[in-house]
């Protein structure tokens, strides 16, 4: 429920005032761990979808709050000493908030702001595979309440939107603060990091 109370009064707070444009946005995430306990890790694939706000307070500056369901997390690859593969894949699950200042000009644009993410589902996938690679053992474990519960980021992107109102754009989204609370990793230095490429449309 606090978390509901906090989506909707940062998109309250967003549409007060000045020419407001809603829109949808969808794409592919590049995610990994940053920080000096994740150098092992490797970038995995995920996705990102949800809606746009803008608010033009000129035509050329204004504020955009957006809500993505966001898949984040990364993996890692290690070689057992029976040689063995082991492969672990951290799933984590967002709900970003974003509020950036939006600068547009002749299509071009750039975002930049702060960003809020609320955990809403954790998977540990470990993977096991044999030396001659004829089987494979999965365990999927839960961990929805490892990481903090809310996650901080700044966001930065570059993109494009055509007359017609659909656009492209490219974001980083950098986490600011180590994202495990409990479980095996308590204590390490593991940020969120993702990488986005995603399309868009502002409805005319």
């Amino acid at each position: 429920m606090k978390k509901t109370i906090l989506l909707l009064s940062l998109v309250l707070l967003a549409t007060t005032g000045f020419a407001q444009q809603l829109g949808i946005k969808a794409g592919a995430t590049y995610n990994n761990f940053k920080g000096d306990d994740a150098k092992n890790y490797d970038y995995r694939l995920g996705y990102t979808a949800g809606l746009i706000l803008q608010n033009h307070i000129t035509d050329l500056i204004g504020i955009q709050v957006e809500t993505l369901y966001t898949s984040k997390g990364a993996k890692q690859e290690t070689t057992l000493g029976n040689g063995s593969k082991a492969e672990d894949k951290f799933r984590l699950n967002y709900v970003d908030v974003p509020v950036l200042l939006h600068v547009s000009a002749g299509g071009l644009f750039f975002d930049l702001g702060p960003q809020v993410s609320f955990i809403a589902k954790g998977r540990r996938v470990s993977e096991v595979t044999s030396a001659t690679g004829n089987t494979t053992t999965t365990v999927e474990t839960e961990i929805t309440d490892h990481p903090y519960q809310v996650d901080f980021a700044y966001v930065g992107d570059i993109g494009y939107r055509a007359g017609n109102g659909f656009g492209l754009e490219l974001r980083y989204a950098g986490g600011l603060k180590k994202i495990d609370d409990e479980g095996p990793f308590t204590g390490d230095q593991r940020r969120n990091s993702s990488i986005m490429l995603m399309f868009s449309y502002l409805f005319q």
